[in-house]
Parts: structure tokens; sequence; C-alpha cells
């Protein structure tokens, strides 16, 4: 289990996504790279949540 917002330092510091800032509510975060926008949910994810998310940013698993 990883915590969303440490995914999203993740991709930040891996992928260069920017983060744009918080849904309404606070409990995600919007994040950006160049064309593609992404949410990641601001609460403990399983390693299955985590790869949905990367491959809906469009990050390639290995």
């Amino acid at each position: 289990m990883i915590h969303g917002e440490h995914l999203a330092k993740d991709l930040r510091r891996d992928h260069g996504f920017v983060h744009v800032g918080r849904t309404g509510d606070g409990s995600a975060v919007v994040m950006r790279k160049g064309e593609r926008w992404t949410v990641v949910p601001l609460r403990w994810l399983t390693e299955e949540a985590v790869d949905t998310i990367k491959t809906q940013a469009g990050i390639s698993l290995v």
C-alpha cells in the first residue's frame, strides 16, 4: 500500500508531472504533464490502484 501523497510525489519526481491543485473537497490532487491530466486520490492505495493510475497517466509499467 502506498499513500496517494507519495504517489503524487513520485509522479512529479520521476515522470515530470506538475502539481496543479486539489479537488474542491480536498480529497485528491490534480496533476498535469503536457496535454495529459491525472487525479491522484489522497488516501491509501493498493498496488493495483497505483498501476491503474499510472496507466491512465500514460506511464508504461515495466
